[in-house]
């Protein structure tokens, strides 16, 4: 399928699907009927491959959508995105028992899935966790704390990281699947946020938690590796979401621009507000240029150094973009920018979350350094 046909697609279908859930009944949780309306598109499987169910499509097609959904709403987009990142490391790292029992239902859309990663003393520095497993008999036990999961308490499995009592550093680290019924599993109530209200995280308890020992992913110690590979294609995704934010919020300011008038003409005539447009529309460009180049890559050399380092640049330069233009399309909307009713501001509370998910961008220019000095 041709990305721009995708991309047309996918705009009908945000337009038309989103909305309804875009009032405070539906705040702090995943809308079911919308996962549901998404599965019928295909999008649960995009990236997968039709044995299993999916499309077969590349991230940068997936890339595509993440930025015509977050057009509409952040938070369909990301819990979208995260259930992807689950998708694709099962298909990755498991095996056909896993792929059977777990994957082929989250490509249809029945299974929701989730990334369990973020604890209280581990997010930025991943190989910090705290979470502990043993190995009992033909069982896993696990205890610990996730904090911040994406869909916690709406999501059917966890992909969920764990180090092995007594280890340390990232050796230690294991990757389960995790099903949100496991005994022992419990989440908290959905935390309140700033912005991305379709999307709900909350905090996640393991206490004894029990599961069987098929569902390890490939094999103990293993956790770090396979963490890291789907955060990189979920910082391509959240690259994308800033530019379909960025996209909206320069158009919103053009608009406004051109139907509000000052000393009798209109405000788009005025040089140092089209200065401002001028950065703004740059700023988005060179973000979507740059997020494309990392798709690419990831597509076509798995094993680069490049394939970390771009997703890394992406999204860190596409995010810091669209806090910018989003701020500023709030400044150029004047005071109407600041009332919720014209939904600009909305749209700079979303964009500093995406500052923050998929590794923080004090954490991306860090890693873009040493990939320098290497």
């Amino acid at each position: 399928m041709e990305i721009e046909e995708l991309r047309s697609s996918v705009q009908k279908l945000a337009n038309s699907a989103i909305p309804p859930y875009q009032t405070e009944k539906y705040y702090g949780s995943t809308p079911r009927a919308l996962f549901t309306e998404f599965a019928k598109h295909g999008l649960t499987g995009l990236t997968l491959k039709e044995d299993h169910g999916g499309l077969g499509l590349t991230i940068e097609h997936c890339a595509a959508v993440m930025e015509e959904i977050a057009a509409v709403d952040l938070g369909p987009a990301i819990f979208l995105s995260v259930h992807l990142m689950a998708c694709a490391i099962i298909e990755r790292f498991g095996d056909t028992q896993q792929h059977q029992r777990f994957l082929e239902p989250m490509t249809a859309g029945t299974m929701l899935g989730a990334f369990a990663l973020t604890e209280p003393s581990a997010g930025s520095d991943a190989s910090n966790l705290r979470t502990t497993y043993k190995r009992v008999g033909e069982e896993f036990i696990i205890d610990g704390e996730k904090c911040y999961i994406t869909s916690a308490g709406w999501a059917d499995i966890y992909i969920l990281f764990a180090r092995q009592a007594g280890s340390k550093g990232r050796d230690g680290i294991s990757g389960f699947i995790v099903p949100s019924d496991a005994p022992g599993l419990t989440v908290s109530t959905p935390e309140k946020k700033m912005g991305c209200e379709l999307s709900p995280i909350a905090s996640l308890t393991c206490s004894g938690l029990r599961i069987p020992c098929t569902n390890l992913l490939q094999q103990e110690g293993r956790g770090y590796a396979i963490a890291l590979s789907g955060l990189a294609g979920g910082r391509i995704n959240i690259a994308a979401c800033a530019n379909g934010l960025s996209r909206i919020a320069l158009q919103r300011a053009v608009d406004h621009l051109k139907t509000r008038e000052q000393f009798g003409h209109p405000l788009i005539e005025f040089q140092g507000l089209q200065f401002m447009l001028a950065d703004m529309k740059m700023k988005l460009e060179a973000a979507r240029l740059l997020t494309r180049e990392a798709a690419q890559i990831f597509i076509h050399d798995q094993h680069s150094p490049d394939n970390r380092l771009y997703p890394s640049m992406a999204k860190c330069f596409a995010t810091d973009a669209a806090m910018q233009i989003t701020t500023d399309a709030v400044q150029l909307l004047g005071g109407a920018g600041y009332i919720k009713e014209y939904q600009v501001e909305r749209l700079m509370r979303d964009a500093k979350m995406l500052q923050i998910v998929e590794g923080t961008n004090q954490v991306q220019r860090g890693l873009i350094a040493r990939a320098l000095s290497n």
